[in-house]
């Protein structure tokens, strides 16, 4: 006995021609390999469906990898980091999750954009503050 699926499958080639290599940007970066590119993933596969579809999509895969990561590093944790992040994370998820109900998806698509110009003017700033050795923000945490 087969149960019909209910989900539709997309067939889009475009889509897997943005997806595949935004999911090994997203891994690579999560892996501490891409510096921060990961931040790519979602608005790479905005391009091919919305991006509240490309956030769904990627979900399940960000869980995995995060659940993969604690396993790999659950004895080499800093309680102080642990209090500042999560707090932090909570307020995020409750922030992204009200944006999602009231914002279209061409208003999220335009705030994902902001938030990656962000990060990306981040990391130049970091690079700058590197290569000069000023001090760092969050170096005060350790």
């Amino acid at each position: 006995m087969t149960l019909p699926l209910s989900l539709p499958l997309i067939t889009d080639p475009f889509f897997y021609t943005l997806t595949i290599p935004a999911v090994l940007l997203l891994g690579m970066s999560k892996s501490g390999f891409g510096a921060g590119y990961g931040s790519l993933a979602v608005p790479m596969m905005a391009l091919a469906v919305t991006v509240p579809e490309a956030a769904a999509i990627l979900m399940p895969v960000l869980l995995l990898m995060d659940i993969l990561g604690m396993a790999a590093f659950h004895k080499d944790f800093d309680l102080r980091w642990l209090k500042f992040l999560i707090p932090c994370g909570l307020v995020g998820i409750v922030i992204g999750a009200l944006l999602f109900k009231v914002l279209d998806a061409r208003s999220m698509a335009g705030l994902v954009g902001l938030f990656t110009l962000a990060v990306l003017a981040q990391r130049l700033l970091y690079l700058g503050m590197l290569l000069t050795g000023t001090k760092l923000v969050w170096d005060a945490l350790r």
